[in-house]
């Protein structure tokens, strides 16, 4: 949740004066809590208070159709009873009536705006099929036409997943194959891109500049960076990067200094709520990994060639693994990782092994003794993994099948849970 709230806060001052590139400063004396902050606290309210009620008189039974009954009357009693208190955050007209109308219903909008505080769905949900029903019953009081419930739907599966450990390819497969064609890029829409408060013309953009983010801080700068509603399209790509990348502690500390102590307290609450400990993982991007990587049947297989005749018309390729999708995608992460991270040093794993009493070849790797081993030397068992591939071919592979990559993988996911 806190992702979008960064998002809004730093797209505030971009709304109408578009940014059309990423280099910018986040946090300035002009950047503010919109509706779009409000409002996503308000859904978190709704969800912490039905599900305390749902526990104490309906027994816990939280799949009965009386549960997101009551999630949608207390969705409305909270997105009003603190949205009134912000009359002058932002509200668009309609839902400005709605906020002060004494008999709420829904309007049939398709506008962003059901996308932009769906976040708290996402982050309570625990299976898949809740996030779609939580997100209809939150949606459906204002945002109620068939693209705005998509368009929230799509950001709350997303968030999930995001938490679940999917990779990015497998979400981006989720959104094309169930909500939106993904077809374009963030760099080819970026100086065509017009402002649109839409949902189906502000979610997949979003959602694209999640995907195609390094890390959260990249997922921010892609979302400002192609202009347009500005604070609310980077309030929905930081709620999935948020679940996927984490976020650092100094940008939370920015972020939350813009909260007053009521909206602080909010989040605060469900913080605690959601009880989240990947939340605080330092390596969950690359731990996430770890059930896939134990369930894979095969990581890569070699190619041998057997069609060329080793002629100067046909010479015979030299033999390589191919690798499985699942060991690209790992690989790609881990760069990505040691790029966002430079307190670790990782392109001079060699020497990080070296100062361990290790070499960079396969003995010494194997036998290292990780729990005497700090975080940064066991990173840099992998990144040597990794990087000898490139000078022996079937290096990577054979650490894969013998399972070294998830002995280093498991034992920074126990140096998380230890800190």
């Amino acid at each position: 949740m806190l992702g979008a709230i960064i998002g809004d806060i730093v797209g505030s001052r971009f709304e109408f004066n578009n940014h059309r590139d990423k280099d910018f400063q986040l946090f300035t004396k002009d950047c503010q809590v919109t509706d779009d902050s409000i409002m996503t606290l308000a859904v978190a309210k709704a969800i912490m208070e039905a599900e305390k009620v749902t526990e104490s008189l309906l027994g816990g039974h939280c799949y009965d159709c009386k549960y997101y009954e009551l999630i949608e009357s207390m969705t409305i009693k909270y997105m009003q009873e603190i949205g009134r208190k912000y009359p002058n955050c932002g509200y668009g007209g309609m839902f400005s009536r709605w906020i002060f109308s004494d008999n709420p219903k829904p309007y049939n909008s398709f506008g962003n705006g059901a996308a932009m505080r769906i976040s708290p769905v996402g982050f309570a949900a625990r299976t898949e099929n809740e996030a779609c029903r939580l997100s209809k019953a939150v949606t459906g009081v204002t945002h109620n036409h068939t693209e705005g419930i998509k368009g929230a739907e799509a950001v709350a599966v997303a968030i999930y997943m995001a938490r679940r450990g999917f990779t990015i390819s497998e979400i981006r497969n989720k959104i094309n194959e169930n909500y939106y064609t993904l077809d374009f890029t963030i760099d080819k829409i970026r100086d065509s891109y017009q402002f649109n408060e839409t949902c189906q013309e502000t979610v997949p953009q979003a959602i694209e500049a999640f995907l195609e983010a390094t890390s959260f801080e990249d997922a921010i700068r892609n979302a400002i960076s192609i202009g347009g509603d500005s604070d609310t399209l980077a309030a929905i790509t930081g709620s999935i990067a948020e679940a996927y990348y984490g976020i650092p502690e100094a940008l939370k500390e920015k972020a939350l200094s813009y909260l007053n102590d009521e909206l602080l307290s909010i989040f605060n609450d469900f913080t605690e709520f959601i009880d989240d400990e990947d939340k605080l993982s330092k390596f969950r991007v690359i731990t996430k990994y770890i059930g896939k990587i134990s369930e894979a049947e095969a990581y890569g297989e070699w190619f041998v060639d057997r069609e060329n005749e080793d002629t100067t018309e046909h010479p015979i390729q030299m033999p390589f693994v191919n690798f499985k999708e699942l060991v690209v995608m790992f690989v790609h992460e881990f760069y990505q990782f040691s790029d966002s991270h430079p307190e670790y040093q990782l392109t001079s794993y060699d020497s990080i092994l070296e100062k361990n009493g290790l070499r960079c070849n396969s003995m010494s790797m194997r036998n290292a003794d990780i729990d005497t081993l700090d975080e940064q030397c066991i990173l840099a068992l992998i990144m040597s993994a990794i990087r000898a591939d490139r000078f022996s071919d079937g290096a990577l592979l054979s650490f894969f099948e013998d399972g070294y990559i998830l002995k280093w993988l498991k034992r920074l996911k126990a140096m998380d849970y230890s800190n």
